[in-house]
């Protein structure tokens, strides 16, 4: 019985999933996953919504001030109130519009339109975290789910080892000890799978949060996981990283946008003109008559020019900060993808030495100590030793495959595209 179930067991770890294979339903499933959470993560909502809101100001930051209407009464006399329209020589209507130089409307524009785009990369930025952040809780739950699974085979499998120790005892082969230490294991794993039930409340209660949904959704079992990751060189990320990662492009228009504020503090220095149009209603006379008006500001008063000439230093600096700031995202967004690299390339490595020698050579350690153990040739100590590394061997595989998928999300965030886009750019 005990051989029937280490060949049992062994046969589910060397189930692990093969890339390429049995992989197109869960590959379908966080496909829906990923679109959900786009849709309905709450966070994710309130960026969509403030970069449409930027977009629609944009117009606005483009716009002339609003005109001034008035109307003046001129020479009215004292006796005339409270009503204003008796006994005046003179009523004047007006219009006044002050007109700022082409130069510092297409500055305004540029500031306008850089704002625009950086809410929208902030929005794309926002959208790969969610999507990088939902792809790690879903393998975080497809571990847990396998934890719960090789927990349920070892319970069965110690089940047999007290059932080996107490027959070795019966027939003087063996002590006491032995049928104990096996019923204490047993009971260790009956609390460690307690322990994985709160695990995967957990991890369902995070994908959730994440997808928008109510915490009274479940999850079905998850199949496997893994797919094959290219290997990619850093230098062929880097170059398309550069042009598709959101966080940069957000700190491109930052600068850009800089730019323009530095421009338009540039082109205070320039006037603005005032136009104002007047109609004289003449009350004593019929000739009523036009008059015109034509103004300019003079921003190099004394007592006007600090405030311009500090805005400008200001956005001097403010210009300084944003090249600062791309180059920081740059750095980071390199560092990132650098190990994320690391991260694939050694998972990948430990999948396959766990495949081809750790699990193999684990079962066959514990096939033939429990042989030896039937026969009297060891203690059954040397039995849960060898058990113990099949069992951390089953569990450390799971977390290496788990390792090397979330790899692969972050491979994405950084980037900035999907696996498959970023397979179509390497080939273009």
């Amino acid at each position: 019985m005990g051989r029937i179930s280490i060949i049992f067991l062994a046969a589910f770890f060397f189930s692990l999933p093969i890339p390429g294979l049995g992989q197109e339903a869960a590959g379908n499933e966080l496909d829906r996953l990923t679109e959900e959470a786009v849709r309905n993560n709450p966070g994710l909502k309130a960026k969509r919504e403030q970069a449409e809101a930027i977009k629609v100001r944009i117009k606005g930051a483009v716009s002339l001030d609003a005109p001034q209407l008035g109307v003046e009464f001129y020479q009215t006399p004292i006796s005339s109130f409270p009503n204003p329209l008796d006994d005046q020589m003179e009523i004047d209507y007006f219009i006044e519009q002050m007109f700022p130089l082409p130069g510092k409307l297409y500055a305004m524009k540029n500031s306008a339109k850089s704002s625009s785009e950086m809410a929208e990369q902030e929005y794309r930025a926002g959208e790969r975290m969610v999507i990088m952040e939902l792809k790690m809780a879903y393998y975080d739950l497809y571990l847990t789910q396998r934890k719960i699974i090789i927990n349920d085979e070892n319970q069965k499998l110690m089940k047999s080892f007290v059932e080996i120790a107490a027959r070795q005892y019966e027939v003087g082969m063996g002590n006491q000890s032995d049928f104990l230490r096996a019923e204490t294991e047993l009971a260790n794993l009956v609390k460690d799978g307690v322990k994985l039930e709160q695990e995967k409340a957990i991890a369902e209660s995070n994908l959730n949060l994440i997808l928008g949904r109510t915490q009274e959704s479940g999850f079905p079992a998850i199949q496997k996981i893994e797919s094959e990751i290219p290997d990619f060189s850093f230098e062929q990320i880097k170059a398309i990283t550069r042009e598709n990662n959101p966080e940069l492009k957000m700190q491109e228009y930052n600068v850009e946008m800089s730019r323009a504020e530095l421009a338009y503090s540039r082109s205070d220095y320039l006037p603005d003109l005032m136009v104002r149009g007047m109609y004289k209603d003449m009350q004593d006379t019929p000739d009523d008559f036009w008059a015109l008006m034509v103004g300019v500001t003079l921003p190099v008063a004394p007592w006007s020019n600090p405030a311009y000439s500090s805005r400008l230093k200001g956005n001097e600096l403010g210009l300084k900060k944003s090249e600062a700031q791309y180059l920081g995202a740059e750095n980071m967004v390199n560092a990132g993808l650098k190990q994320a690299l690391a991260k694939i390339n050694g998972n990948k490595k430990l999948i396959a030495l766990y495949r081809s020698t750790i699990i193999p050579q684990a079962e066959q350690t514990l096939n033939s100590t429990i042989s030896a153990y039937r026969t009297g040739k060891t203690e059954f100590l040397m039995v849960i030793d060898a058990y113990r590394m099949l069992q951390m061997a089953g569990v450390d595989s799971e977390m290496v495959l788990m390792e090397y998928m979330s790899g692969q999300a972050e491979l994405e965030n950084a980037v900035g595209l999907s696996l498959e886009e970023i397979r179509a750019k390497i080939r273009q």
